[in-house]
């Protein structure tokens, strides 16, 4: 006699745990033209092999989990409302408030676009679009989670440098007023901040393909030099739309680069929360994470909240350093 199984299925769950679930069977009707002997009586399941089931888990557990991210959702929209209602009123507050969390945001660090101010420093802005531009070229469905040949880490690696002279440079004579080994300007800030923004993105994106994924490419994001070529292409092209003053393209940088800081934070702490549930290498599809964006979104709006609130407390204040 056949017999049909009705299941439900929920992710990462192991057959070793399924021993005590008892699985309920319903006779499915004869198709007389393939009717085989069965070795096993029709109320005795122990010696049926694995490949006669599939896995079983109890209806609540999905509906808990199903709840679990609409309660996530709700925190995470709870939070939204109160930092929208307690930071600035309009779009440009709101900006500037995400900014007021990362950023010095110094007047005279910082470039204008139609004669404003973006909300952040010109070096951050370079970081935050430069990272947004990265994970955006070097994310491929095939997840490449290794590292680059070691040509392009000595490249990589002198980049890196690159910034970190820069910003050493400029702090000098900002804060330090000791005599800098080349003037320090914003077009120079802006540029550093581009190319760390792309290592960034080099750094983080593998780090989530292999703490994540089941399956992932163990490929470098940068397999080939033309990728590195052309992303380096597309940070210039992006750094020239900033430094060449469009008052149309303020909305689109200050956006785009201002939301970096929010995707970027709730990647940080997705991986965290993947690592903390023992979750790692476990989903297969998009959708099986969700209750770990949810849990880094709302990680990185606590933080961002919480650092508005201490700069705010410190400076009385939501206007940038003043130096």
């Amino acid at each position: 006699m056949n017999y049909k199984y009705i299941t439900i299925f929920l992710n990462n769950v192991k057959w070793e745990n399924l021993k005590n679930i008892k699985i309920r069977m319903f006779p499915a009707k004869k198709n007389k033209k393939h009717v085989k002997a069965s070795k096993n009586p029709p109320g005795n399941t122990s010696n049926l092999p694995l490949t006669h089931f599939k896995l079983i888990i109890p209806y609540m557990a999905l509906k808990t989990k199903k709840w679990l991210n609409v309660v996530l959702l709700v925190l995470l929209l709870l939070q939204l409302g109160a930092w929208l209602w307690l930071t600035p009123h309009g779009l440009d507050g709101k900006l500037e408030a995400a900014s007021y969390a990362v950023c010095h945001q110094i007047d005279s660090h910082t470039l204008t676009i139609g004669d404003r101010l973006l909300p952040l420093c010109a070096r951050c802005t370079g970081i935050y679009l430069g990272a947004l531009l990265g994970l955006l070229y070097l994310s491929r469905k095939d997840r490449p989670s290794g590292s680059p040949s070691r040509p392009k880490l000595l490249i990589l690696a002198a980049l890196f440098l690159v910034f970190v002279m820069d910003g050493v440079n400029s702090m000098l004579t900002t804060f330090l007023h000791v005599a800098p080994l080349y003037t320090p300007l914003n077009t120079l800030r802006l540029a550093t901040g581009l190319l760390m923004g792309m290592l960034l993105a080099q750094l983080l994106l593998p780090l989530w393909n292999q703490t994540l994924w089941k399956e992932t490419n163990p490929a470098p994001v940068f397999s080939k030099w033309r990728q590195l070529a052309f992303l380096l292409l597309i940070e210039t092209v992006a750094g020239l739309l900033v430094w060449l003053d469009i008052p149309l393209l303020y909305y689109p940088i200050a956006i785009l680069s201002v939301g970096t800081i929010f995707v970027i934070l709730s990647m940080v702490y997705s991986l965290l929360w993947c690592i903390i549930l023992n979750k790692e290498n476990s989903l297969t599809k998009t959708r099986d994470g969700i209750n770990l964006y949810l849990l880094g979104a709302i990680c990185a709006f606590v933080q961002i909240g919480l650092m508005d609130l201490l700069r705010y407390n410190l400076t009385g204040s939501w206007s940038g350093f003043q130096l």
